[in-house]
Parts: structure tokens; C-alpha cells; sequence
């Protein structure tokens, strides 16, 4: 071994090595480098209620949270508003999930929602989450309407935002509800949430129905799982609605005077209107179909007098109708029975609150709610099972839109047999402008 090697040994072994300086920023770098990339950051959650709070300790509380705290949110607001950053917001208020700009509208939102939480205005919170539902319903409903090829997982996402906003809408509702005689929120303003509630839930009808018109008999997968999820959404919207009401009552019962008696009594009877307008609507989707099967069962029979048909191909077509037929008088028996329900509590609601007993119209109102949305499961069920033989669907959504029936005179079922007399298709014919 030479003499250079082992006394560069002995110096490694005592400490003495002394690499050159250049190697070792290099080498620092490369270190810190790879670090940084490894360590996850621990990301820690603002929390304006804790700062407010220990501010308190050091400064009278009244001084906190009359003049510090409303002079920063005036910081901020001001930062906010005098940056470049609010033009992007602005231009983006009609950007839809998918576009490039929709991302700045998004933040925004998140912006208010932020400043109210640091003022601790619980009006202003719930205002915004409810605006915001109505935005989500709104671009729910262009996505449907659009030629987007993937506007379907748009759908999906748009819908689960929706119910973000409708979920924080009926915590809000609660927490008033809870600690109503001392919070802001008058009933004025808890009315209007009921408003935007019942806008979402008409717009998510229409969307809805477009969905119903649009979708292919055998697509079974992101159509119908979006329809189903919009009809989960639609039903959280009915319970707002009701909730509202719930503490418009409690609120005007407290001495809130922003709503008056008759405008109470209106909001009640408003509400109870439209359980059983629901009702009767899912009622007339079951006859609807009543109708549509009654005449393929018309049209099967005149198929057997045509000599060309197979008299096999006959039995199994009628077989096949016959099975539909009995699938929609159960469904029309339970949604019956669901109506009829429907029917009796907004009668007992409407006794209940001409005695004045609000404690019973609201415990009636909201078994109503319910059965409403009992009576649309069972006619959407059975719409989907019918709709596998004899394609209903565009039917029952032409009837949704135009909110009233189609006669059923003017349904016409057609069994075409041009393609091939072994597997004759049933095709549905149906005004599409009602005079």
C-alpha cells in the first residue's frame, strides 16, 4: 500500500479530512434538495375563532371582536378587491365544470364564505351556501343539455358540489333553529333560503326529465346513476324546504315580527300545496304508463291476425307485456295508497293549523314530505322496469316539463315488424305539443 494512501487513511481516521468547499455546497444542496421532496409539509388549518379568542386574553372582548375583527375583514375585503385576482372571478361567474376559468369561480365562492366565517355572520354563511346551491342546480342543467362528450362525469360532479351546498345550507338551518332567539337571522331571511330551495328543487325536476329524454334504454350506467343521484339531491331540497318553514315558525312564535302571521300561515299552505302537487304528479306518471302498456297489449293482439308474424313470436310478446302489465297495476296500487296518504296529512295539517295547534301542522307536514317522496321512488322504479320492453320514459318526461298530462287517448304504441317479423320492435308515438 503507498505511503500517500495510508497516510490519507489516518487522517479519515482522526477526524482530519477536509473535502474541498465546492463539493460540499453541491452536496448540501443535493440533500436539502431531496428532503424537501420527501417530508410532507404539515399543512395547518387557519382558524379565525381561536385567533379572536386569544386575543381576548390580552384585550378587552368587546374591543376583539367590535373593532379588531371587523377592521381586518375590511383588510381583507380591501386586499381582495383591489387585486387582479377578482377580473378572473368576475369573468368566470358562468364557467361550467370542465372550463378553464371555472376554478377562479370556485375560489371566489370560497372567498365570501371565508370572510363571513371570520365576522362569524351566520346570515351571510347561509345566504351564500344557498346562492351557491342554486348555481350548482343551474349548471347541473346546462351540462345535461349540452353535446359535452363527457358531460356525464361533469354531471356527476357538479351534483355531488350541489349537495355540499345543500348539506351546509341544512346545518346552517339547524344551528339557527337551535340557538334562534339569539342569532341574526331573522325569518325574512330564513324565507328566502326556503325560495332558493324550492328553485333548486324545479330546476333539478327539469333536469330530470331532459335526463329521461336523452337517455338511451340501454345505457345503465352514468345516466341512470346521475338521475338517481339528482333524485337524492332533489329530496334533500324538499327537506330544506321544509325545515325552513320549521323555523320560520319557531322564529315568529319567538316574537320575530320580519314575517308576519298571514305571510306564516301562506308559507304553510304553500308548502303543503306542493307535497301534494308531488303527489299527484307521480300519480299521473304511473297512469301515464298504465297507458302506454294498455296499448301495447292492444297492438300485440292485432300483431296475431297478421299471417307473416310467427305464432311463437306472438305468445312471447304478449307474454312479455302481460308480465309489464302486472308490474305497473302493483306500482299503480302502492302509488295509490302512498297518495291517499299524502292526501290525509295535508288535510289533517290544514285542520291542524285553522285551530292554531303549528306543533301538530308541522309534525303532519312532515310525514307528507316523506310520502311525496315515497310515491316518486315507487313510480321511478317503475318506470325503469317498464321502460326495458316499452320505451316510456320520454313520456313521462314530456309530461314533467309541460306539468300537467298527456292524454292517453293520444299515446300510441306501434309494433314494427319491418325489420324483422321475429323480433318486432315497440315503438311509442306521442304528442310532442300539446294544443
Amino acid at each position: 500500500m503507498s505511503q500517500d494512501l495510508i497516510a490519507q487513511l489516518k487522517q479519515l481516521k482522526h477526524g482530519e479530512v477536509k473535502p474541498r468547499q465546492e463539493w460540499l455546497n453541491n452536496n448540501r444542496a443535493l440533500l436539502l434538495s431531496q428532503i424537501k421532496n420527501t417530508v410532507i409539509p404539515e399543512v395547518q388549518k387557519l382558524n379565525f375563532d381561536s385567533i379572536w379568542n386569544t386575543m381576548s386574553l390580552f384585550v378587552p372582548r368587546t374591543l376583539v371582536f367590535n373593532v379588531f375583527r371587523p377592521v381586518a375583514v375590511l383588510l381583507v375585503v380591501s386586499i381582495v378587491a383591489t387585486s387582479g385576482w377578482v377580473a378572473s372571478v368576475d369573468a368566470s361567474y358562468n364557467a361550467l365544470p370542465g372550463d378553464w376559468l371555472y376554478p377562479a369561480k370556485r375560489a371566489g365562492e370560497k372567498t365570501q364564505v371565508a370572510v363571513a366565517g371570520m365576522i362569524g355572520s351566520k346570515k351571510t354563511e347561509t345566504i351564500l351556501h344557498s346562492e351557491f346551491a342554486k348555481r350548482r342546480a343551474s349548471e347541473t342543467k346546462q351540462l345535461v343539455a349540452s353535446k359535452d362528450p363527457q358531460k356525464q362525469e361533469k354531471v356527476k360532479e357538479s351534483i355531488q358540489d350541489l349537495k355540499n351546498e345543500i348539506a351546509n345550507v341544512n346545518q346552517n338551518l339547524e344551528e339557527i333553529k337551535i340557538a334562534s332567539a339569539s342569532n341574526s337571522v331573522s325569518a325574512n331571511i330564513v324565507k328566502d333560503i326556503k325560495q332558493d330551495s324550492e328553485q333548486v328543487k324545479n330546476t333539478l325536476e327539469e333536469v330530470k326529465a331532459t335526463l329521461l329524454i336523452t337517455s338511451n334504454i340501454n345505457d345503465t350506467s352514468s345516466t341512470k346513476e346521475n338521475a338517481v343521484a339528482i333524485n337524492e339531491v332533489k329530496d334533500l331540497a324538499k327537506d330544506i324546504s321544509v325545515k325552513a318553514v320549521e323555523v320560520i315558525v319557531t322564529k315568529h312564535l319567538e316574537g320575530d315580527k320580519t314575517v308576519s302571521s298571514e305571510e306564516v300561515k301562506q308559507e304553510i299552505n304553500n308548502t303543503l300545496q306542493t307535497a301534494s302537487s308531488d303527489a299527484q304528479q307521480s300519480k299521473q306518471s304511473v297512469i301515464d304508463v298504465q297507458a302506454v302498456v294498455t296499448a301495447a297489449k292492444v297492438g300485440a293482439k292485432d300483431l296475431a291476425t297478421q299471417p307473416t308474424v310467427l305464432a311463437s313470436t306472438t305468445a312471447a310478446l304478449n307474454q312479455k307485456i302481460s308480465d309489464v302489465a302486472i308490474i305497473t297495476n302493483n306500482a299503480a296500487a302502492q302509488n295509490k295508497t302512498v297518495t291517499d296518504s299524502v292526501n290525509k296529512k295535508v288535510t289533517e295539517a290544514v285542520d291542524a293549523l285553522s285551530k292554531g295547534d303549528l306543533s301538530k301542522v308541522m309534525e303532519k307536514m312532515k310525514e307528507a314530505n316523506t310520502a311525496t317522496k315515497e310515491a316518486e321512488k315507487i313510480s321511478d322504479q317503475m318506470v325503469n322496469n317498464v321502460q326495458q320492453l316499452v320505451p316510456v320514459a320520454p313520456i313521462i318526461a314530456v309530461t314533467d316539463l309541460k306539468k300537467d298530462a298527456i292524454d292517453s287517448k293520444d299515446i300510441k304504441v306501434i309494433l314494427d315488424t319491418s325489420t324483422s317479423a321475429m323480433s318486432p320492435i315497440i315503438k311509442v308515438v306521442f304528442p310532442t305539443d300539446k294544443k
